[in-house]
């Protein structure tokens, strides 16, 4: 069973990491139509899109991404202190 919550806690940190990656080229003016961020928005969008009904953007800034890698780190720790108390 800790296999399993191990791969979760490593899939979760993938997330994070692509979460952030979408965060930094919004910045930059990039095809939407190039395959690799058409790929990496594909991964993303389904935990931003709940977010952002529930959270609107204030002022053109959005906090969708950080209230998800918030949500992120939140669910990590639940794994982790399930490791920690699994025999």
């Amino acid at each position: 069973m800790s296999l399993l919550f191990l791969l979760a806690y490593r899939a979760i940190d993938l997330l994070t990491w692509l979460l952030v990656a979408v965060a930094v080229l919004s910045w930059f003016p990039i095809d939407p139509r190039n395959r690799w961020i058409r790929m990496l928005h594909g991964i993303t969008d389904p935990i931003l899109h709940p977010i952002r009904l529930i959270v609107p953007s204030i002022g053109g800034f959005s906090f969708d991404i950080i209230i998800a890698v918030l949500l992120l780190q939140l669910i990590q720790r639940v794994f982790l202190q399930a490791l920690a108390g699994a025999p």
